[in-house]
């Protein structure tokens, strides 16, 4: 299968336009095994992750993953010949979006025609936005492309289809958005958040640009991120939600109108049709009808010729007569009579979207491509479908062709062919061209034509969606736009953009004449400490409003001064400034030296383009008067930081300017500033108790009570959580700390990282000061002072810490710490972060798995993972880069008990095997696990636990009205367990190991654990419930007990079985039919037999798999099946077990990933 490690041989490699260093290692590259199928079924993150794991440089990303589609393309999923060359118009200039306007696909097999050089000449010139190279192109036409983002080939199409449709573009420049223009005219105001505004831009570009138009600003305004950007949706999908929301927000403007309605919204009468799907009953003179409107219209392409034949499936009018009769009810009487069900137009749009379902599921292979071919039209005639509409409501032209180019339902190509003032032209991304007729219909049906060699291939191109406009209102809905349709504010906005991209231009120009200031404030710096020790911090933007140009030969003082007073409101006479400038025998910069009069503005830079000068007023740094007496007095500034051992952090407090000889008391200067110092600690905010209880936190609303439903997360109650988890930390920030008692020490810090007595003093000196913690435990402060804490700082590592609480798992903090910390100090920070020092050792960790998102089933056990980076090295095999996540849980015992004991965590299930609550406990090491002991000590524990009401699920169930018979038998059994005899519990309980929705090992009276390290496992999923009780009033002979598990087959995978949901045991009487066994098990399961009727009973071992047809009886097919020891548990290798299988879809299962939704989140 092609791989990374091929593209980057077949294509990088051999590229000279491209910087080789940009790629790792092949070597690095041969470890990286994913395949195009493994990225194929990838969310856009999950993509980017593995780029990320091979060490390929992020602005090659984009490229990778259109070249990746291409070379599919041309030589399919196969590996490539390591002799094959690649053709120079087939190297990364074809899919870079900064070098070529070409196809992204091209065509879709090899084309054996000579090859013919038609690219356009192209013209490159200066770039007007300094975030991001464009190419511009000489254009084969008046229309304008897309620029192609990573994988947004779908998005382009659509907005291409629409914008042409002169009718809908009036309704986008019509939608008001002049309030939103008005805030965001600034040229620094963030980009466009509503759709309306953003598509408005988006539009004006196309229609006045002559270059490709980005299309970046439109997908920010749909809520997407930058790796939303790498996730090919369908593009019918997409055409629903958006044209949805902008219905709706079109709703929303008419609300504001006295009598909305609407179908006068223009989007609904441009594209909403109306269907009537009716039942009718010829005998009983009967006519049933609802209206359903409609977008588009979904039309089978599979075992259909043409366009025709695909209408005629969809009214095709359906029969329902014998067992399938109509039920009609009348005075409570019900009568069954032959009907006919179907569906009818009721109202065509002006626009009919058509779907064209290319996508087809075959059980054995998945989702495939249905290539056969199936013809469409310029014309189309719905007379037949309407007979009573006059022809000029039923005739249609088709004026765009929607292609998708691939055969890999995951990967692929979309592109468009546009009918644009009586021309077709092709819009593939950047490129716009003619196109002719024989391109627009015989190359995108479909089939299958023959290569150079004679073989048939298939035409993998093929039209996916087609739109057909009334011929009646072609002019009307395709009549140019006139300019007073195009909105003014948007217009204006961006020609004052471009004036100011012209600016920058010209500035950048002429920039050698000129530097540029930034000023900053004392507050600034907390942020950003690098200020302190340079010119100009190197990845820092600043605000235009506190950018100064300058000339390089002025005056500094005035220049600054003047600007300052303009854009801060500070007083000339009040400002002191500074700026930064090395030290006298060295290369130590520090913020230290003062602007003054008749300085020139080049003196400030420094042979720099740029700097930043500090702004000090006795209003942002306390200015203090010391030496009066003396003649040499000068101004220095001073740095002052907090070095807080209990929070692993250095805050910066603030500065103080000193008005001394620099000769003068150095004892003096530091007592006189450490009254300042206190009063700054004072006014930090007080984050000490930010996390207090974060492991007690209730969950959102509905997720505390017991529920024998999984509970869901909705998207509302998430937003609501977050919300109060912003308004915790707002509240925690506006505490102070108060002013400190304790002493102080402070040290001088050092270019190289020295921290030396504060002997002399220095302007631009960093001070940083430390409070004496004489009442706090010497072990909970791991680095004693500033010099042990850079270890702390060099050997630091990313950390998000959650705690261990499905399905949330809220985030404590995110941060950095050393990753040779121990798991006892671990265990100590986290515990003073939740607020509960004394009982760090309750606080346990799991590592993160990376394959599920989840956390590792196995915990981190303090012998095994003593360290940070041992907790976040990988838990799968796969993943070679290490975690930055790891979860924390509040343990009822302590660690150093839990691993000194056969620890059991279990659930209680009830005898329709659902949750009813969770219990653990400890046992001695030195005592053997057996029945007779377990059971009493497990029964104890819930017992006690119950009565204690540390199971508020249980209480709420026992509160309810006892003739409720919503929770009857739960009820019961929790009863049954309450005044059960501990020392006998063990006659009527056992123990079941499960995992992945199979039982492992069972131990009751009858049988003996199988462990592997003579302790509980981990990984297991124990379970308490009752024995398998028998079939009352059947002997014992013929009946026994077997495992029944649900299952799914995957037949895709070498281990086809999967098993899922619950499982559970019960007896089986051996002449009992396999339909009578699925009402039993309907009646255990407490569902109703119609929801169950249509799974299949099947034996099971391994992946042989034995349908039991419903009649058969069960005992028959037991023992043919296989031998009957296969069938009893705790075996060597329990994956090799017998069981009976009810084969059917997970019942919790989730339909599809939240990334392969389209989700417009605006």
């Amino acid at each position: 299968m092609l791989s990374v490690l091929d593209v980057a041989k077949h294509v990088f490699w051999n590229d000279t336009s491209f910087n080789r260093k940009l790629l790792p290692s092949e070597a690095a590259l041969e470890k990286c095994s994913y395949t195009i199928a493994d990225l194929a079924t990838m969310t856009g993150k999950e993509r980017i992750s593995v780029f990320k794991q091979c060490g390929i440089d992020p602005s090659l990303f984009p490229l990778f993953l259109r070249s990746l589609q291409h070379i599919t393309a041309h030589h399919g999923t196969g590996k490539i010949d390591d002799n094959y060359m690649i053709h120079r118009h087939l190297s990364a200039h074809q899919w870079s979006p900064f070098f070529a306007n070409t196809p992204l696909l091209g065509y879709a097999c090899v084309n054996s025609l000579p090859y013919c050089e038609q690219l356009p000449p192209a013209v490159l010139q200066p770039n007007d936005d300094s975030a991001e190279l464009e190419r511009y192109v000489t254009s084969h036409s008046r229309y304008n492309g897309l620029l192609n983002q990573g994988a947004t080939c779908y998005l382009n199409s659509l907005l291409q289809a629409l914008f042409h449709i002169k009718a809908f573009r009036a309704i986008i420049y019509h939608m008001p958005t002049k309030d939103e223009a008005e805030q965001h005219a600034g040229l620094d105001s963030p980009v466009p958040r509503s759709i309306p505004y953003a598509m408005q831009r988006l539009f004006c570009h196309l229609q006045m640009s002559t270059r490709a138009v980005g299309t970046r600003e439109l997908t920010e305004s749909f809520g997407w991120g930058a790796s939303d950007s790498f996730i090919q949706h369908d593009v019918h999908e997409l055409t629903r939600v958006l044209l949805d929301n902008l219905e709706e927000k079109l709703n929303a403007q008419q609300g504001e109108t006295e009598n909305p309605n609407p179908k006068e919204n223009a989007i609904h009468r441009l594209f909403t049709g109306c269907l009537e799907s009716y039942i009718k009953v010829e005998e009983a003179n009967y006519y049933g009808a609802r209206e359903e409107p409609f977008y588009d219209l979904q039309l089978v392409v599979k075992n259909k010729k043409n366009i025709y034949s695909s209408f005629d499936a969809f009214f095709q009018v359906e029969v329902l007569d014998g067992k399938n009769k109509y039920c009609l009810e009348s005075n409570g009487k019900k009568s069954y009579h032959r009907a006919e069900k179907g569906v009818r137009f009721k109202t065509i749009p002006p626009i009919l979207l058509l779907h064209l379902a290319r996508f087809d599921y075959d059980i054995h292979h998945g989702e495939t491509k249905v290539l056969t071919r199936w013809d469409y039209y310029n014309t189309l005639d719905l007379s037949r479908y309407m007979p009573m509409s006059p022809p000029t409501e039923t005739h249609y032209t088709l004026c765009s062709v929607l292609v998708h180019s691939g055969s890999n339902t995951g990967f692929g190509h979309y592109f468009c062919f546009l009918l644009c003032s009586g021309a077709w032209y092709k819009f593939n991304d950047e490129a716009v061209t003619p196109a002719r007729l024989k391109e627009v219909f015989g190359d995108n049906f479909g089939g299958f034509k023959l290569n150079y060699w004679g073989s048939e291939i298939p035409n993998t191109a093929n039209a996916y969606m087609l739109v057909y406009i009334r011929t009646s209102e072609m002019s009307s809905i395709l009549c140019p736009i006139a300019s007073d349709d195009v909105p003014e504010h948007v217009v204006q906005q961006l020609q004052r953009e471009l004036i100011e991209k012209r600016r920058l231009v010209k500035e950048q120009a002429e920039d050698y004449l000129y530097g540029r200031v930034h000023f900053i404030v004392p507050s600034d710096i907390a942020d950003q400490n690098e200020y302190l020790t340079s010119c100009r911090p190197a990845a820092q933007k600043f605000p235009s409003q506190k950018t100064l140009r300058v000339p390089l030969e002025a005056e500094a003082l005035p220049a600054f001064q003047e600007f300052v007073t303009k854009q801060l409101g500070f007083d000339p006479e009040q400002q002191l400034l500074w700026f930064a400038s090395p030290r006298t025998g060295g290369s130590e910069f520090r913020l230290s030296k003062q602007v003054k009069a008749s300085m020139k503005v080049r003196q400030i830079l420094q042979n720099e383009k740029e700097c930043c000068v500090l702004v000090t007023t006795p209003s942002t740094a306390a200015v203090m008067e010391l030496d009066q007496g003396s003649t040499h007095r000068e101004y220095g500034v001073f740095h002052h930081k907090l070095y807080d051992q209990l929070q692993l952090k250095i805050f910066f407090l603030g500065c103080t300017v000193l008005h001394r000889d620099p000769n003068g008391n150095t004892k003096k200067a530091l007592e006189s500033m450490e009254s300042h110092v206190r009063a700054l600690i004072a006014d930090l905010p007080d984050l000490t108790k930010q996390h207090h209880g974060h492991h007690l936190k209730n969950l959102p609303e509905g997720k505390q009570a017991l529920s024998t439903k999984r509970s869901v997360t909705s998207l509302e109650t998430n937003k609501s959580h977050q919300d109060l988890v912003f308004r915790d930390e707002a509240e925690a920030a506006s505490v102070k700390r108060g002013m400190p008692q304790e002493a102080l020490e402070v040290v001088r810090e050092t270019a190289a990282r020295e921290f030396l007595p504060c002997d002399e003093l220095h302007s631009g000196d960093i001070l940083i000061w430390k409070l004496s913690t004489p009442n706090e435990n010497p072990a909970n402060i791991f680095y004693p002072d500033i010099q042990s804490f850079q270890h702390f700082l060099l050997h630091r590592i990313p950390l998000e810490l959650k705690l261990n609480r499905y399905p949330d798992y809220p985030l404590l903090l995110a941060t950095e710490l050393a990753e040779d910390m121990t798991y006892e100090q671990l265990q100590r920070y986290t515990a003073r972060l939740i607020g509960d020092i004394e009982n760090y050792d309750r606080i346990r960790f799991t590592r993160h798995n990376p394959e599920t998102e989840l956390p590792y089933f196995m915990k981190g056990k303090k012998q095994d993972r003593g360290t940070l980076a041992k907790l976040l090295m990988p838990a799968s095999s796969r993943a070679s880069t290490r975690s930055k996540y790891l979860y924390y849980e509040y343990c009822k015992y302590t660690v150093t008990e839990i691993e000194n004991a056969h620890s059991l965590e279990f659930k209680l299930y009830a005898d329709n095997v659902k949750v009813v609550s969770t219990h653990w406990i400890l046992l001695p090491l030195d005592l053997p696990i057996t029945a007779d002991l377990l059971f009493p000590a497990c029964v104890r524990e819930i017992q006690k636990d119950y009565e204690a009401g540390l199971c508020a699920g249980v209480a709420a169930l026992l509160k309810e009205d006892p003739e409720s018979t919503a929770n009857s038998s739960t009820i019961a059994f929790v009863k049954r367990i309450m005044e059960m005899d501990c020392e006998k519990a063990h006659e009527w309980l056992r123990l079941v190991d499960v995992w992945r929705g199979r039982v492992y090992n069972i131990l009751d009276k009858n049988h003996a654990l199988v462990f592997e390290h003579h302790t509980f496992e981990e990984s297991a999923e124990y379970r308490i419930e009752h024995l398998p009780l028998p079939i009352p009033g059947a002997p014992l002979s013929d009946q026994g007990v077997f495992q029944i598990h649900h299952f799914t087959t995957v037949r895709q995978r070498n281990d086809a079985i999967e098993t899922h949901s619950e499982p559970f045991s019960m007896y089986v009487h051996f002449h009992e039919t396999s339909n009578q066994l699925l009402r039993r098990v309907a009646a255990k399961l407490e569902m109703i037999y119609a929801a169950v009727q249509d799974w299949k009973v099947c034996l099971v071992k391994e992946s042989r798999v034995e349908v039991i047809p419903p009649d058969d009886l069960m005992g028959i097919h037991i023992m043919n099946f296989c031998p009957a020891e296969c069938y009893r548990p705790n075996q060597i290798e329990p994956s090799k077990a017998a069981f009976i299988g009810l084969e059917h879809a997970s019942l919790s299962k989730r339909t599809g990933k939240r990334e392969d939704k389209v989700l417009i989140l605006n």
